[in-house]
């Protein structure tokens, strides 16, 4: 098997494959069986015959003349182009013999012929002892080697514009895909310029020239967005930014978004961005929804929060965004602020307090907060619905100690303006009385009314009178006595002795009631007996639920 392997190692270091029929045809045609005691062919060699052999010599004797400087370099140039000459005539020569020879070859008869399956099963045998490096074909017809199946790999992927998926591979190959994904990671991993995504071959050249598409559109529309070229060119998102990326500046004409990486932008579009939102934020004389403009003039959110915090910064618009970056983002211009500012300020000063409804109607999202951060310094006591300033609160406080100094009662309710809220009047008056310690001089009614001590105690004196006239009308119309505790203790002994009494009867009823029970058992008076025991026994609960009902009373009528 020797020689078969050394004609089919050549044969597949030719071409790559080799079908059975045509390893066969090389086996019968190509070489001949070695016989013992015959001498193996010489090779043949298909480079050109070295000039020095076909080369005249010259002759001792010939005569010439002696060349000059002209002369002589004439002469080499002749010689040269004669040597020429003599070389491609023996070149021919040797071609000549060759082809002779190959067709020699190609009509011999040989000694020994091979069958298909001869060879297949010598090239299993070799295959089998790992001398031989071949891959079946998915049709079992053709052997491939490992190195073929990379370089058609890598002839596919060319041909195909740099991009090719390994499962279309199998069909053109026709190899299996265990194989051609072995070769692949392979390519890969020795070559930087070609990736394997998402089961697909991906060269440098075919995500420049994505670029150049990406650029063109870019161009064209003035933004792109990933979510737009990966639903375009079938490629994960992470893996497309990150190659279009690198390639901005150098095929891509324009910037990515610092916030969202998402979309790329041409500075032409920026620059017009720009423009847009600073005349719209110009123009704008009230509060604004942010939301509602970037949904209305179809604006980058991103770009819009970053521009305008950039032209707030350097004094460009006058104004603020309260709520951050949000949906419930509220533009500010300064002009709306300072009036709104001067409205609260005014109206604060002449009443003293601020209700949160009418902050809210304003355009002050949170009230509370606007007013904690407006009047840091000022002593200010916040309610349910509003908050008070100091002027109320000293005027519910004078007013609350003067009742309870004077011994009367005010109620506040009127004290404080009619916006107001029962409930809000009430929180003031329980810090108010928390503060001044003024709980135990005084009593709250009905939530917003004090009442001091001192008056309820001269009410009460009012009907001293009225309660001792009407204490001499009871007893005058009632007679009884009043028990001392000798009385009290005398009924005492009697209700325990009538108490001892009770249960002596009971456990006598017990025992005629278990006597009864057992006299039935005896003979043909026993339905009487039964019938008067069952009698006795009624009777019984009924003097005893009427001992238990008598009542003891301690008063005695005359």
């Amino acid at each position: 098997c020797l020689p078969v392997a050394a004609s089919v190692d050549v044969w597949l270091a030719e071409s790559g494959r080799a079908s059975e029929r045509a390893s066969s045809g090389l086996i019968a045609a190509g070489r001949k069986a070695p016989i013992c005691g015959e001498q193996q062919p010489a090779a043949l060699s298909l480079g050109p015959r070295s000039p020095e052999r076909e080369a005249p010599s010259p002759e001792p004797g010939a005569r010439g003349t002696v060349p000059g400087p002209r002369s002589a370099s004439c002469h080499r140039q002749q010689q040269q182009q004669t040597e020429g000459r003599l070389a491609m005539a023996a070149d021919w020569a040797e071609i000549r013999r060759l082809a002779a020879d190959f067709q020699r070859a190609q009509f011999a008869s040989t000694v020994q012929r091979l069958s298909d399956r001869n060879c297949v099963e010598i090239v299993a045998k070799l295959i089998a002892d790992k001398q031989l490096d071949v891959i079946y074909t998915l049709d079992g017809k053709e052997y491939i080697t490992p190195a073929q199946i990379a370089k058609e790999i890598r002839d596919e992927l060319y041909v195909h514009g740099g991009r090719i998926n390994v499962v279309d591979l199998q069909h053109i190959l026709n190899v299996d895909l265990t194989h051609i994904e072995s070769k692949a990671n392979d390519i890969v991993k020795s070559n930087r310029d070609i990736q394997l995504v998402l089961g697909q071959l991906i060269d440098e050249t075919y995500l420049n020239q994505m670029a150049e598409e990406v650029n063109d559109r870019l161009q064209e529309a003035g933004h792109v967005t990933m979510a737009e070229l990966c639903k375009l060119y079938d490629l994960p998102c992470d893996f497309l930014t990150e190659e279009l990326s690198r390639r901005i500046g150098r095929i891509i004409n324009g910037q990515m978004d610092t916030y969202d990486r998402g979309v790329i932008f041409t500075d032409a579009f920026i620059a017009q961005h720009k423009a847009r939102i600073r005349g719209l934020f110009s123009a704008i004389t009230r509060p604004t929804p942010v939301s509602s403009l970037i949904s209305q003039y179809k604006f980058q959110e991103h770009l819009l929060y970053s521009f305008l915090e950039e032209f707030i910064s350097n004094g460009r618009l006058n104004g603020a965004v309260i709520g951050g970056r949000q949906d419930k983002a509220v533009y500010v211009p300064d002009i709306y602020s300072r009036t709104q500012n001067n409205w609260v300020d005014s109206f604060y000063k002449q009443n003293s307090y601020l209700e949160f409804d009418t902050l809210s109607r304003l355009g002050i999202p949170d009230p509370i907060n606007y007013i904690k951060k407006r009047y840091k310094s000022a002593s200010m006591t916040t309610l349910k619905a509003v908050c008070v300033g100091h002027t109320i609160v000293d005027q519910v406080e004078a007013s609350v100690e003067e009742a309870i100094r004077s011994g009367m009662w005010v109620d506040i309710q009127p004290l404080l303006p009619s916006s107001f809220s029962v409930e809000d009047a009430s929180i003031l008056l329980q810090q108010l009385m928390r503060t001044t310690n003024k709980q135990s001089d005084s009593w709250i009614f009905d939530d917003t009314i004090v009442v001091s001590e001192q008056f309820i105690n001269s009410c009460a004196a009012i009907f001293d009178p009225m309660m001792q006239h009407k204490a001499e009308q009871e007893m005058q119309n009632n007679h009884a006595h009043v028990l001392t505790e000798e009385d009290l203790k005398q009924a005492t002994i009697i209700a325990e002795s009538m108490i001892s009494v009770k249960k002596d009867k009971r456990e006598d009823r017990k025992k005629k009631t278990s006597d009864g029970s057992g006299s039935t058992r005896a003979g043909g008076g026993g339905n009487a007996r039964e019938i008067r025991t069952k009698k006795h026994k009624k009777r019984g609960k009924r003097d005893e639920d009427s001992d238990e009902e008598m009542p003891i009373t301690g008063v005695c009528e005359d």
